[in-house]
């Protein structure tokens, strides 16, 4: 049997967009905690970086520990948002925003994966090849991204 607030379409209504509002805050934060945790492995590289780096690879491991602050900060940009018009809160835009802020977020995120795994590579194999290998699973997201617009 269900409770009368479930059948009556007002409430149903009026939750319905703060639902919508609360999932939006959880895969920022699952994606925020991730980014984090890489930005302290990148970080203590950096701190203790190995004997053989030469210039270009922290050049490489500064751009990389850069890209995952920025995509910490944009997956914590919603908190803020959500924060700074909480009283007035459009729900929609806020979705929009929250949205914005996740492909960015998403995007640096990958640069630096990118960059980290170009690093480990770059010490085991010739700076071309090491640096090629690491697009091949962003290639294949793009493959797939794009079959799946296709469809």
């Amino acid at each position: 049997m269900s409770s009368g607030s479930d059948d009556d379409p007002v409430m149903r209504a009026s939750t319905e967009r703060y639902d919508r509002v609360g999932v939006s805050f959880r895969w920022p934060q699952i994606l925020a905690s991730a980014s984090s945790i890489f930005f302290g492995f990148l970080l203590n590289i950096a701190v203790n970086p190995p004997s053989y780096f030469t210039f270009f690879d922290n050049v490489i491991l500064l751009a990389a520990l850069y890209a995952v602050t920025v995509a910490t900060t944009m997956f914590i940009m919603a908190v803020i948002y959500h924060a700074r018009h909480y009283r007035r809160l459009d729900v929609e835009r806020f979705l929009s925003r929250t949205k914005q802020y996740a492909l960015i977020g998403i995007i640096c995120v990958m640069l630096a994966m990118y960059l980290g795994l170009g690093l480990a590579l770059n010490s085991k194999l010739p700076v071309q090849i090491a640096y090629s290998l690491p697009s091949l699973p962003f290639i294949f997201i793009l493959f797939r991204s794009i079959r799946h617009i296709r469809e």
